[in-house]
């Protein structure tokens, strides 16, 4: 049975994430490089003040973005800011139930959950709550992500990572000491059009086909994107992982889609189209800001300030 709280407070974290390398070949069984993130998702669970209700509220840095209140114990909504949100949540519970048949709180329960990082961004807000019910729960977190979401998992692995890990579908997540000599030339970009990463997920999945040949060939761009010495060698790496992705999709890359006078090259990262870019380039600081500025682009994150557990 679920604690009776009593004003006991139940704190969990996770880390945000982003996917390096194997985008869309990661659901496939393809090795990728994924990075957790200094960003993610802080929830707490309190003793509530209504009986036989959850009620649920998560917070932004600017404030509250989503309420709902449930009804214990069968988690039918009560009320919400946002319905299809409140269902996916009400669902999740259910599901969770399901594994863990003991998870069967009764008690008034107040959930407060606090994002570090805008919702849009694509960084994790869904994975992050996934990995954070869980540890609550006792539930596998990678279970509940594939029953919910169908994802890979990744962002799931990267949820409790302390640093870059290989990852591979259904496999344990492997340690990845990332400390590239030329840090100082990738950046993090955010394009301002946040992907719908279960709706991409189902997408692929119906009309996506990998041969064993292109997962191979991911494999070792992984395994080169790992052991790049040179910003040359990591920037060839950029434009031979897009060009294997944008023939799979039968979609040009987003360099020559949007920013083919970039002096650098340009990655896209997770959902094509949406969320992040990777960006590794020669320029300075400034000329850099100064060129995704003049794009209309101004969320710009140096590797150093986004990812955990870069070298310093």
């Amino acid at each position: 049975m679920v604690q009776d709280l009593k004003a006991i407070k139940q704190t969990y974290r996770a880390h945000g994430k982003l996917l390096l390398t194997g985008e869309y070949f990661v659901l496939c069984g393809a090795k990728s490089i994924a990075l957790p993130l200094q960003y993610g998702q802080r929830m707490e669970v309190t003793e509530g003040k209504d009986n036989g209700i959850l009620s649920w509220k998560a917070f932004m840095q600017e404030g509250l973005w989503f309420s709902c209140e449930l009804k214990l114990p069968d988690f039918e909504i009560v009320n919400s800011s946002d319905v299809e949100k409140a269902e996916i949540l009400r669902d999740t519970f259910r599901t969770i139930q399901k594994m863990n048949p003991d998870f069967h709180p009764t008690n008034p329960l107040e959930v407060n959950t606090y994002i570090d990082f805008n919702n849009q961004w694509g960084l994790g807000s869904s994975s992050t709550l996934i990995a954070n019910l869980a540890s609550w729960a006792k539930v596998d977190p990678f279970k509940l992500n594939e029953l919910v979401f169908h994802g890979s998992g990744f962002d799931i692995a990267c949820a409790t990572a302390e640093g870059p890990i290989f990852y591979r579908r259904n496999q344990q997540p492997e340690p990845l000491d990332l400390d590239y000599p030329f840090l100082e030339n990738l950046y993090f970009i955010y394009s301002g059009a946040k992907k719908s990463t279960r709706n991409e997920v189902r997408r692929f999945l119906n009309e996506g086909a990998v041969t064993r040949h292109q997962i191979e060939q991911m494999d070792q761009l992984s395994e080169a994107f790992a052991g790049a010495q040179k910003l040359n060698d990591f920037q060839r790496l950029i434009r031979e992982h897009e060009q294997l992705v944008s023939s799979l999709l039968g979609s040009p890359t987003v360099k020559s889609q949007y920013f083919h006078d970039f002096n650098g090259d340009v990655k896209s990262l997770g959902a094509w189209g949406g969320d992040f870019y990777l960006i590794a380039t020669p320029m300075n600081d400034r000329d850099v800001l100064s060129y995704f500025k003049e794009k209309g682009l101004r969320v710009v994150f140096p590797w150093r300030e986004l990812v955990l557990n870069a070298a310093k």
